[in-house]
């Protein structure tokens, strides 16, 4: 029987560089951004409604057309609305405290525009007088020197 020349190390390490290949080539390109944010001091009567959070998470879109795209939202008792988007581009996820006035979103999309695009959306649906944004960029490569 004869004994097999695969070298897990040698595979490892060259798993590694076809990682690196596609991490470079994916920063390069903008794989995706992934925006927190955090809104404060809107409407209660726009946060508690689930279906008001629904129209606004359909109209992030852009084009107006929902045959891309899967919105679903949940009313809780006595109120506050969690809802998702998910379309070609972008992927949103709200859950809203009412009695706060306040709202924590996600949206992660394939570039930092398609991003700042659904936040601009989202900030005139929802009217806060108050944000704040975390940016982070997905699928760049971290240095083993940096963990």
């Amino acid at each position: 029987m004869a004994l097999s020349t695969f070298s897990p190390v040698r595979a490892g390490i060259e798993a590694m560089r076809i990682q690196r290949c596609a991490a470079s080539h994916a920063a390069e390109n903008g794989m995706s951004t992934h925006l927190l944010v955090e809104m404060w001091r809107s409407p209660f009567s726009i946060l508690a409604d689930a279906q008001t959070i629904k129209k606004a998470l359909s109209r992030t879109n852009g084009n107006g057309s929902s045959k891309e795209c899967s919105v679903r939202v949940h009313q809780f008792d006595p109120y506050g609305v969690s809802g998702t988007y998910n379309g070609p581009n972008a992927h949103i996820l709200i859950h809203t405290w009412p009695e706060n006035g306040y709202a924590a979103i996600d949206i992660f999309s394939r570039g930092k525009d398609g991003a700042y695009k659904v936040l601009e959306r989202m900030k005139e649906e929802l009217q806060p007088e108050y944000l704040h944004v975390l940016e982070v960029q997905r699928g760049q490569l971290i240095n083993m020197e940096d963990t």
